[in-house]
């Protein structure tokens, strides 16, 4: 099916499928009014958007992201024309991931981090758009699902060979007993969807496990808790960037200012990562942790 036809705005299908990939009211609303003014120039860029990510869709040796390069923004919305043709693609990734055993809720709960990625993008910018192509468009090749409270990539790292790359989506508590859950299903899935791959250990790279920001935390609390599950290794880089965006929604990557004690310190880890900005900056590090020896999980992943 084109990108045209699944992305028709005035047809019925469209809605649903905004539905299903977690578009918020708002947001499907402008997705929609946008493809309305879309010219037959906007179209055909992206049928072959669409056609680029369709052509990955399966291959997961890699993650090259297939739209690097290619003309994604629109005056109407950042990266419109890619994010059109992300959505368009879903439902064949969707249906990779169920090939591959995953059942169809957690493939559709995966291809939605779109329709989160969108919602971040308002929180950040205060208005509709996207920001994650260069995120996206790789993951789109069926190498990320969504189990429980954290999400997984299928990654090749340079120290440890395949892995499942953890990712921490903006969804609520990050309390022990969701990241045993979600552990858990990550086992079952690298002994089932990625059986093809020698899958050895689960690793995050995240400003959440820079060592002296942790300090600053309660240990036993969920994010101190979380990071220690981890065996930091390889060199940090610089996480203001990410601290500021994800902790806080602000954007700094064109150089914007941000007002550091303007900001919120409700919160104990708002409070670390200011005292950590303070103290001279956080920083992004990898770490690693093995799978867990079961992998039974609580919900049937594969049916």
């Amino acid at each position: 099916m084109s990108a045209r036809t699944t992305l028709n705005p005035d047809g019925t299908a469209l809605p649903e499928l905004l539905g299903r990939l977690a578009f918020r009211p708002e947001d499907a609303a402008a997705f929609t009014d946008c493809l309305r003014a879309f010219t037959d120039a906007d179209w055909a860029t992206v049928e072959r958007l669409h056609g680029l990510l369709a052509a990955r869709v399966g291959l997961l040796e890699d993650r090259p992201n297939p739209l690097h390069g290619e003309p994604i923004d629109h005056p109407l919305a950042p990266e419109l024309l890619g994010l059109a043709a992300l959505v368009a693609a879903a439902p064949q990734v969707q249906h990779e991931l169920v090939r591959r055993g995953v059942t169809p809720d957690v493939a559709w709960r995966s291809v939605a981090d779109l329709g989160q990625q969108v919602a971040v993008h308002r929180r950040v910018h205060g208005r509709f758009g996207f920001g994650t192509t260069g995120w996206n468009a790789p993951n789109f090749a069926g190498g990320l699902v969504w189990l429980g409270r954290l999400q997984y990539t299928l990654e090749r790292d340079e120290v440890f060979g395949w892995v499942l790359g953890c990712h921490i989506p903006e969804t609520g508590s990050l309390t022990p007993a969701a990241v045993d859950d979600s552990f858990r299903q990550a086992r079952h899935l690298a002994d089932t969807a990625f059986a093809d791959f020698p899958i050895s250990r689960i690793t995050c790279e995240s400003w959440l496990l820079d060592p002296s920001m942790v300090a600053r935390l309660d240990p036993a609390s969920n994010m101190a808790r979380f990071a220690g599950r981890f065996t930091r290794y390889g060199t940090p880089r610089d996480g203001r960037r990410d601290a500021l965006y994800f902790g806080f929604h602000r954007e700094t990557r064109s150089g914007q200012h941000v007002d550091l004690a303007s900001l919120p310190r409700a919160t104990s880890l708002q409070r670390a990562v200011l005292a950590q900005l303070d103290a001279g900056g956080v920083v992004v590090q990898r770490g690693w942790a093995p799978l867990p020896t079961d992998g039974l999980p609580t919900d049937d992943l594969t049916g």
